[in-house]
């Protein structure tokens, strides 16, 4: 299960109108997680630099 910092949905909450749609804040949830994902994965090196990606992908790119 992913986890996202309380404030951070907060703040996140603090910016949005006064009224709005589950679906929003629903949507807005999940685009909190998948950025505390990547930023994991960064911290953990779990990237690959532009190169590397083109390299893997090179049949694609031309």
């Amino acid at each position: 299960m992913e986890t996202i910092p309380k404030d951070t949905l907060l703040n996140s909450l603090k910016m949005m109108p006064d009224q709005i749609e589950v679906e929003e804040v629903i949507e807005q949830i999940i685009l909190l997680s998948k950025i505390e994902r990547s930023r994991r994965q960064l911290d953990n090196g779990e990237s690959y630099t532009h190169d590397e990606v083109k390299s893997t992908y090179k049949k694609w790119l031309e």
